[in-house]
C-alpha cells in the first residue's frame, strides 16, 4: 500500500468512528485565539464595559471573543484578545504636536465628572488623556492633562452664586456627597425651582462650601454633622454609605448622554447598561438585560415602604402584562434616573405612578 493510499485510508478510518466525527479539529480551533490576534493586557482598575469602550467594541463580542460572563474575575496582566473590528488604545497619551499640553490642578472638593465639566470635555476623553478610570483617587495637587478641544477653566478657585438680593432670604450650603436631586428634597422644593432660582442645569457642578440660594417655601434642614461621604435620601437625613455614593454619583455623571440600545458607555447608554455600570461602581456586577437584573438584591414593598436612593425599579411593557421591559435607578423618594429610549437622553423625573412591576434594594442606605 502506497504512502496516499494509506493517508486516505486512515482519513475514511476517521469519519466512520463512532462520535468522533461530532468534533472537528477545524470547528474547534475556530474558537481557540489566534495566536496572530491583538491582545489587551489588563490595566489596574480595569473592568469589562470599561475595555470593551476602550476597544471600540461590543461588550457582548468581548465576551464571546475570550469565553467570558459579565461575573468573570479579570486581574492586571490578563490578555484579552481584540475581538474583529476593535483597536488597541494608544500605548501613552499622545502629546500635541506644538507646545505644552494644558494641565489642571485638582482642587479641594474636585471630583472627575466635575473637573470634565470645568473643561467642557466630555468624562471619557478626560479619563483617556490622563489614563484613569471612573473609580481612580485624584487628590489637590494632582496635574491633569486637558483633553483636545478642552479650555482651562477661567479661575480654579471656586467662585459661589451671587449673594442672595434680601439678606433674609435663606441659603443652603453643600456638604460633601450633595447633589441637586438630593439637595431640593432636603429643602423641601422642587428641582425645576431650586435650579431656575440658582441658574443650574442637572448637569451643573456643585461642590462643597458651594452656597445655594432656598426657592421660597423651602426651609434648610435640621442641623447635622455633614458626612464623609453622604447620599440624599430625600429626607434631612443623609446616608453615609460610601459604595452606595459612588454608585449615584457615576449615574448622575451620565446625565444628558445619548440613549443607545445595548450600549453600557462609555457616552452611549441602555436602561440596563446604565443601572450595571454603575453598581460596577462598588464593585457588583450586574447583568446587562433588565429582565435578569430583577433578580438581584432583596425586593421592596414599594406600595408600602418607602423607596431609597439607589434601588431598581422596574417597569412592564404595558399595564398587566408581567413582562419587565425597562429599569431605573431611585435618587430619592420620588425621583429616578434612567436612560429612556432612542431619541432620548439620560435624565431625572418623577418615579412613574404606573406600570412599576418590581422594587428592588441592591445597596441599603445605612
Amino acid at each position: 500500500m502506497t504512502r496516499a493510499t494509506r493517508a486516505i485510508a486512515a482519513l475514511c478510518l476517521s469519519l466512520t468512528v463512532g462520535s468522533a466525527i461530532l468534533v472537528e479539529p477545524a470547528t474547534v480551533a475556530a474558537h481557540a485565539p489566534s495566536a496572530t490576534a491583538p491582545q489587551y493586557t489588563v490595566q489596574p482598575g480595569d473592568y469589562l464595559t470599561g475595555i470593551a469602550a476602550k476597544l471600540k467594541v461590543r461588550i457582548n463580542d468581548l465576551l464571546a471573543a475570550n469565553r467570558l460572563t459579565m461575573s468573570s474575575l479579570i486581574y492586571p496582566g490578563m490578555k484579552l484578545v481584540v475581538p474583529a473590528g476593535g483597536t488597541l488604545p494608544a500605548a501613552g497619551v499622545t502629546a500635541p504636536t506644538t507646545g505644552t499640553p494644558a494641565t489642571y490642578t485638582v482642587q479641594a472638593g474636585d471630583y472627575l465628572s466635575g473637573i470634565a465639566t470645568k473643561m467642557g470635555v466630555r468624562l471619557s476623553a478626560l479619563l483617556t488623556a490622563n489614563q484613569l478610570t471612573t473609580s481612580s483617587m485624584i487628590y489637590p495637587g494632582t496635574k491633569l492633562v486637558v483633553p483636545a478641544g478642552g479650555t482651562l477653566p477661567t479661575s480654579t478657585a471656586p467662585q459661589a452664586p451671587t449673594t442672595p438680593a434680601t439678606p433674609a432670604a435663606l441659603v443652603y450650603v453643600v456638604r460633601s456627597g450633595d447633589y441637586l436631586t438630593g439637595i431640593a428634597p432636603k429643602l423641601g422644593v422642587k428641582v425645576a425651582d431650586l435650579l431656575t432660582l440658582n441658574k443650574l442645569t442637572l448637569s451643573s457642578m456643585i461642590y462643597p462650601g458651594m452656597k445655594l440660594q432656598v426657592p421660597a417655601g423651602g426651609k434648610l434642614p435640621a442641623a447635622t454633622p455633614a458626612p464623609s461621604a453622604g447620599v440624599g435620601t430625600g429626607s434631612s437625613a443623609p446616608s453615609t454609605n460610601a459604595r452606595l455614593t459612588k454608585v449615584l454619583n457615576f449615574a448622575q455623571a451620565q446625565l444628558g448622554e445619548p440613549y443607545k440600545f445595548n450600549a453600557a458607555g462609555p457616552d452611549l447608554w441602555d436602561c440596563s447598561g446604565l443601572t450595571m455600570a454603575a453598581y460596577a461602581e462598588a464593585g457588583i456586577s450586574l447583568p446587562h438585560y433588565s429582565g435578569a437584573q430583577v433578580a438581584y438584591g432583596t425586593a421592596v414593598d414599594w406600595r408600602n415602604q418607602t423607596i431609597q436612593p439607589g434601588d431598581l425599579i422596574f417597569l412592564e411593557s404595558y399595564v398587566g402584562s408581567g413582562v419587565i421591559n425597562h429599569v431605573g435607578m431611585a435618587i430619592s423618594s420620588t425621583q429616578w434616573i434612567q436612560a429612556p429610549r432612542t431619541g432620548d437622553v439620560v435624565r431625572v423625573g418623577n418615579i412613574p405612578s404606573v406600570r412599576v412591576i418590581a422594587v428592588r434594594r441592591i445597596l441599603t442606605n445605612g
